[in-house]
């Protein structure tokens, strides 16, 4: 997971903070070129900590709970980056219409997250693949006692 946040976020900077500023200039009035490249790898960091907790539900098949958790982390990722963006620019702007952006996001995501995990569920079992209920550490050791108990 930690390995994940860090690709994303230096994905999404990589994207986003090196390249020319864009947007609309309604609610993007002031440039946030202050914001320094590595800030959402923190921000993904928090998302991924808050939905690894759901991750035995989604194990088990509950998937409802966690499309509500995706859209409810990904309002959460857009509002901390926007606050992020205020406390770097020195004032705190928070228009109606940017909220309705950062709501509209996390409400689409919602409603796409069940259709996703739909899929990923039917791939599994297109393809015969059964969740692993165990952590790498016991995988781990059982690999190395299978090494261990091979004739020589």
């Amino acid at each position: 997971m930690l390995i994940l946040a860090f690709l994303c976020g230096f994905i999404w900077d990589s994207q986003n903070a090196l390249g020319t500023q864009g947007g609309d200039p309604s609610i993007y009035t002031a440039p946030a070129d202050q914001i320094r490249f590595g800030y959402s790898i923190i921000l993904y960091l928090i998302i991924g900590v808050i939905m690894q907790g759901f991750q035995p539900l989604f194990r088990k098949g509950v998937w409802q709970l966690s499309a509500i958790v995706s859209g409810l982390a990904t309002f959460i990722y857009l509002l901390l980056e926007y606050l992020l963006i205020n406390i770097v620019r020195g004032d705190f702007y928070f228009p109606s219409r940017v909220f309705y952006q950062i709501w509209l996001s996390a409400a689409i995501t919602m409603l796409c997250s069940p259709l996703v995990f739909f899929i990923l569920f039917k791939l599994a079992n297109l393809f015969n693949h059964t969740i692993r209920y165990d952590g790498l550490k016991k995988r781990y050791f059982r690999f190395k006692k299978a090494e261990s108990e091979e004739p020589s």
